[in-house]
């Protein structure tokens, strides 16, 4: 057990990424539905829902409930992808490991790939 966990401790950050991801997709679940029950409350008592309850429900809000921009999310993935590809990739230059080497390989076009997504995103926002 000592030895597998040795070589494969790596595999906690996919698996805590992984797990963070899920809790995120279930606490947006649990948020839309909570506002679709207050907005069936409002139509029983046959009052006009507000405004800005409807417009949550769209999924396309600009801003999160903490106030920053929906892009602030997508720089996160960009860091976050470019510190594995970098930390990986010099380990694995480093020690000559070629699972690190690897690793860092593969986290770099998940980078790119999120950095020009962010710019793509960007550039049609104005």
């Amino acid at each position: 057990m000592e030895i597998l966990f040795t070589q494969y401790w790596w595999l906690l950050f996919p698996f805590f990424g992984m797990g963070m991801g899920i809790y995120a997709m279930y606490m947006n679940h649990k948020a839309r539905k909570d506002r679709i029950g207050l907005i069936r409350q409002y139509l029983e008592q046959g009052k006009e829902p507000p405004a800005a309850l409807l417009e949550g429900l769209n999924g396309d809000d600009r801003m999160d409930k903490s106030g920053q921009t929906a892009n602030s999310g997508l720089v996160s993935m960009v860091c976050i992808f470019s510190a594995f590809a970098l930390a990986f990739g010099y380990v694995g230059w480093k020690q000559g490991s070629d699972v690190y080497f690897a690793l860092g390989l593969g986290f770099a076009p998940a980078a790119l790939v999120s950095l020009i997504i962010l710019i793509a995103k960007s550039i049609r926002k104005d």
